[in-house]
């Protein structure tokens, strides 16, 4: 199934803070495994390009999103959208909950 994506709050729909609607819901994404490689299958999908900046999803910014919906993103780099890639739901123990 398909896993609509969006970054919000940045300059264009290339920048800002990644959410996921996931189970019918917009939600962060604070998750374990997140890195270049996903980064770069989140930008191929949203027709992005290349990622210049990867930002870190546990970050103080996240803190103040939306509940997480993701516990782990597993990609290879190689996937042509996020919904190719093993994603875990959940909340991840690492994730700040402070609103």
């Amino acid at each position: 199934a398909a896993v609509p994506a969006r970054l919000w709050g940045g300059r264009s729909h290339c920048a800002g803070r990644l959410e996921l609607l996931f189970a019918g819901t917009w939600g962060s994404v604070c998750a374990e495994g997140w890195d270049p490689a996903a980064a770069r299958v989140l930008c191929h999908q949203l027709g992005c390009g290349r990622p210049r900046f990867v930002p870190v999803p546990c970050g103080p910014k996240a803190a103040s999103a939306p509940p997480a919906v993701l516990r782990r993103v597993l990609c290879t780099g190689q996937e042509r959208a996020l919904e190719h890639c093993d994603l875990q739901p959940g909340q991840p123990s690492s994730c700040p909950t402070d609103r």
